[in-house]
């Protein structure tokens, strides 16, 4: 840390509650976005509340340090990015309280989800809906006016604020609602006087103390300034802020602003992107919930037929009416199964329509004028789904939430870049921008894709191109100055929702011409000394647009040797693949992505920032020593491999195999300490103890052993420990001659390989997968020679240990792969481990052909099932039981196989827990101090146990089981127990005939 840095953080550690961070990982962490920038910022601000940022605006202001608010991270502009200090509100400023009248007083850290959440059970909500709703928060809306597909019906986050709570430059609290300003005979402002200012809440810190006073005085004189530059300027203001322009966010929103004597001042700062002043809070409108809606799909073979169609609708006012090119359906078809479905692949372009009513009569009636209009326009179109229904509905908008981010996922060095993706035109003039700026690409030879809110004229337009260089500037610039040229031919604006950031602030005055001259005097008002988010709307710089490029990707020299089986420049190329998009911060209940982040919502906790750290090393940003170091370690450890953003991410980023590689080096300079040492080499403990069970399980239930085995190796004593089987699985086995390999002739045998929780804990559930198999006439065959899969080793980073398992698994296994024999697994961990990590540690073809036959045991079964071959001679199980999907399970991409096999049973009822991760991490939950961040990540499933009613609980992994033991003393079972129940091959699980801990361990050999 730099001595600037270390003065800087040393001065704001004693003037702020909150917290202050200049070291080299976090600076780089905040030094990008969702944008093609990167600027390093001096360091990085956690206010805990208003006074914070009062008192670090005062400090910044003195010394001239740039402050840049952030949220999540998430806009596309660059609009987060600074050299001075990043304000991060997202931390511990996400309060909201309901107000009277519909309103809302929310703090500008709050995210659009959780103010959604709160309001939904008042029946209420916050209208706009950006597309990044999950993730995006209230003060990131408030900066660049943010909008969505429903706008052209609610309107755009201006359009439903009510205040703003803000810190001037001048570091004064203030508060902007619509503000009383006096006229003189010829229509003229005066000064507002002192009590009107009062009244209008001025001093929200008390107008009677002296600091109230001053504070009353600021705003009364800053009022009175702006009302005369907008009186003034009104001529400039109505020629180059047109009404028939529906969405604009570039520059700052003048129109309107002054009328009637008033200054309707949230106009002004919406979209303002922090150049005014830092938004601490708003009060915003709600409404009530949409009760009814209803949605159509429309088909075309023509892109334009398709706007020339949207522009027909408008009279009907949809609430939404989005646009998806060819591209982007291709993509939707491949994200889901039943998009295949509906969208056939001749199709070029989809409008979705939604239209909303009183009823559900209403809705459909409403729809049914959008398809006989839209075939009146065009009888060639085809109408590919209709939905009412809610699921049904928000199904159908997950399609462009979706496939947007997925378009980085297409093959080839060009990606999508968004620089020029947020052009706006006058819905009447969509038609005749498409034509120009198709035009404009083919000059330029680039393809690009196309969405759009057509019916509010909002087109997001993303070229295909390599990723920016220094070398690349001149082309870029080109390109978006005959887009923009295109755009403003037809009386369109740079910026229509996602602001003008770094992206497109170069380009503002060429938009407005004169009436950039009165942006820069509202700037200098606001923000004489400009220190509020400089080079953001105003800036001298012409080419902004290509300043600060993110650097490409090279290898470091000094790197230090990688672990895995890659290069530094593969290393780095996986890292770049995240652009930044910030849904790994979402807290959305139907996704699990990211378990860390849930409980403790941090930007060290999302995945995006382990890309960023590991593409920062990569490309020498970071320095080469940064692998190893202690600080790397604790952001490395903010993730156990649960995989779910690897299976959730829309760019497909390997974030677990990046952390895999950082906690290798740590281990590869430090070791293991003495926990992780153990824990990772459980398998040698168990087979001990599998051989002198009876001492063992003493051991482990001894209040007072497990008060000593706490202290000395750091094992929870909390938790309740599986007991060791009377001999492990693989030992029993081989003293039944049960592991000679069936002689060749015939299909290939199921080949079963169990890992460490079956083979040492829960033997049961081996032998009742293969009383599963032979009652469907499958041979079975477990190799003697196998060990675990080395999945625990992995987690803590020993991956030397773990390639030693590894080869000794592919000797063991490659001739029957290569004999075709399926590698059957009952705990999916075991299957991940093979299929996935294994060909991260070895460099050979024999890993790839045993990944390419191994599969969990349910999706074994459900392969039978669905060519016909499953027995299906159940008996009835009259049981009630609830059922946790691992994520290792989820993370195979398959469903869950053995849930839907067990639906068929007679009699057994059987329900979903949908609460996210189990909180087991492995070997994560058995440290001592992370004990209580485990039962907090899976504080979910936990309670849902404990208050449930039901019989037995199920999971197919041994880790969550474990993890479920701490919500219920009812058996908790691997389901392919309750499938071979059914068939009768083996004892029912529940209380008969079995001794079944609710660990789902068991007392029998």
């Amino acid at each position: 840390m730099d001595e600037q840095r270390r003065r800087i953080r040393e001065d704001l550690t004693g003037l702020l509650r909150g917290e202050v961070r200049c070291d080299a990982l976090t600076v780089a962490l905040y030094s990008t976005d969702a944008s093609l920038y990167q600027i390093e910022p001096i360091g990085v601000v956690f206010p805990r509340d208003p006074d914070d940022v009062v008192a670090l605006v005062g400090y910044a202001a003195d010394a001239g340090i740039p402050l840049t608010p952030r949220g999540a991270g998430s806009q596309v502009a660059g609009g987060a990015l600074g050299s001075g200090l990043i304000v991060d509100f997202t931390r511990h400023m996400r309060q909201m309280e309901l107000l009277e009248d519909g309103l809302v007083w929310v703090q500008a850290g709050a995210t659009l989800h959780e103010l959604n959440a709160f309001l939904r059970p008042f029946g209420r909500y916050f209208p706009p809906d950006p597309a990044n709703a999950n993730v995006t928060t209230v003060g990131g809306m408030l900066a660049v006016d943010a909008a969505g597909s429903r706008s052209v019906r609610v309107g755009s986050t201006r359009d439903h604020v009510h205040r703003i709570e803000m810190v001037l430059a001048s570091a004064h609290a203030v508060d902007f609602g619509i503000e009383l300003v006096e006229l003189n005979a010829s229509g003229h402002p005066l000064p507002a006087t002192a009590s009107d200012a009062n009244q209008d809440g001025i001093a929200p810190n008390g107008a009677d103390t002296v600091e109230g006073h001053e504070t009353a005085a600021v705003k009364r004189d800053l009022l009175r300034r702006l009302a005369y530059l907008l009186k003034a300027g009104e001529p400039l203001i109505e020629r180059y802020q047109p009404a028939d322009l529906v969405r604009n966010v570039s520059g700052y929103c003048l129109r309107g602003v002054l009328a009637d004597g008033q200054l309707r001042m949230p106009r002004l700062l919406v979209g303002s992107e922090g150049t005014l002043g830092l938004f601490t809070a708003a009060v915003l409108h709600s409404a009530p919930l949409p009760q009814h809606r209803g949605i159509v799909l429309l088909l075309f073979g023509q892109l334009e037929a398709a706007l020339r169609t949207a522009q027909e609708l408008i009279p009907l006012q949809p609430s939404a009416c989005d646009l998806l090119d060819r591209r982007l359906l291709a993509l939707g078809r491949e994200s889901d199964p039943r998009w295949e479905q509906i969208i056939p692949k001749t199709a070029e372009a989809m409008l979705i329509v939604e239209q909303t009513g009183y009823s559900t009569g209403e809705a459909r009636r409403r729809i049914a004028l959008v398809v006989q209009r839209a075939r009146e326009q065009n009888r060639s179109i085809a109408v590919a789904y209709e939905a009412y229904e809610f699921d049904e509905v928000e199904f159908v908008w997950s399609l462009s939430r979706r496939v947007v981010p997925m378009l980085s996922q297409l093959p080839g060095e060009s990606r999508p870049l968004p620089f020029i993706e947020d052009i706006a035109v006058p819905p009447a003039a969509s038609h005749e921008f498409l034509q120009r700026v198709q035009k404009v690409l083919q000059k330029h030879r680039v393809t690009a894709s196309f969405y759009a809110h057509a019916a509010a004229g909002q087109i997001h337009i993303r070229p295909f191109l390599p990723p920016p260089t220094p070398d690349d500037a001149p082309r870029y610039e080109s390109l978006a100055r005959d887009v923009y040229q295109a755009a403003f031919a037809v009386g369109g604006t740079v910026s229509g929702e996602h602001g003008n950031g770094l992206a497109r602030t170069a380009f503002i005055r060429s938009q407005y011409g004169p009436l950039y001259r009165l942006f820069q005097q509202v700037k200098d008002l606001f923000d004489p000394k400009n220190v509020m988010n400089p080079g953001k709307i105003i800036s001298d710089d012409a080419h902004l647009t290509v300043r600060h490029f993110r650097p490409p990707i090279v290898a470091s020299p000094d790197l230090i040797e990688l672990q895995l089986q890659w290069t530094p420049e593969d290393m780095g190329r996986a890292a770049a693949q995240c652009n930044g998009c910030a849904q790994c911060r979402t807290l959305q209940p139907d996704q699990r992505m990211c378990p860390f982040f849930r409980v403790d919502p941090i930007e060290e906790a999302s995945p995006r920032a382990k890309a960023n750290a590991m593409r920062h090393l990569a490309t020498g940003a970071l320095p080469a020593a940064l692998m190893g170091s202690p600080s790397l370690k604790r952001l490395a450890d903010l993730c156990f491999n649960c995989k779910q953003c690897l299976l959730e991410c829309p760019s497909g980023v390997d974030i677990p195999r990046l952390v895999l590689e950082a906690k290798a080096a740590d281990v590869a300079a430090n070791g293991l300490d003495r926990t992780n040492w153990v824990l990772a080499r459980a398998h040698l403990m168990s087979e001990l103890a599998c051989m002198v069970p009876r001492l063992a399980n003493w051991i482990v239930s001894n209040p007072a052993l497990r008060w000593l085995m706490e202290r000395v190796l750091g094992i929870t004593r909390q938790r309740r420990f599986p007991r060791f089987a009377r001999s492990s699985f693989l030992r029993s086995e081989a003293r039944r001659g049960n592991n000679q390999r069936p002689r060749s002739g015939g299909r290939p045998p199921v080949v079963l390989f169990v890992d460490y929780f079956v083979n040492f804990h829960a033997p049961h559930v081996a032998r009742a997968l293969i009383a599963v198999l032979r009652h469907h006439g499958q041979e079975v065959y477990v190799p003697p020679g196998q060990v675990v899969s080395g999945m625990t080793l992995l987690s803590v980073g020993e991956v030397r240990a773990a390639r030693r398992l590894a080869e000794t698994n592919v000797r063991e296994l490659v001739e029957l792969a290569r004999e075709g024999s399926p590698i059957v697994c009952p705990e999916p961990t075991a299957a991940l481990c093979l299929k996935l990590e294994y060909p991260l540690l070895l460099d050979h073809p024999d890993v790839q052909l045993i990944a390419d036959q191994v599969v969990e045991a349910g999706q074994f079964l459900q392969r039978l099932h669905r060519q016909g071959e499953l027995q299906t001679d159940f008996r009835p199980l009259d049981l009630e039981v609830v059922y946790h999907a691992p994520c290792h399970l989820k993370a195979l991409n398959d469903g869950t196989p053995l849930y839907d096999l067990l639906n068929l049973i007679p009699k057994l009822r059987i329900r979903r827990i949908e609460c996210g991760c189990s909180g087991m991490g492995g070997t994560f939950g058995w440290r001592s101090e992370r004990f209580e961040e485990s039962l907090r990540i899976g504080a979910g499933l936990i309670e849902e146990l404990r208050g449930g009613r039901f019989d037995a609980a199920a999971s197919e992994c041994g880790a969550c089981r474990t993890q479920m033991a701490q919500g219920t003393d009812r058996p908790i079972v691997h389901p392919i127990e309750l499938l071979a129940a059914a068939y009768g091959v083996m004892p029912n699980p529940i209380g008969e005939g079995k001794d079944v801990r609710s660990d789902g361990s068991d007392r029998s050999d």
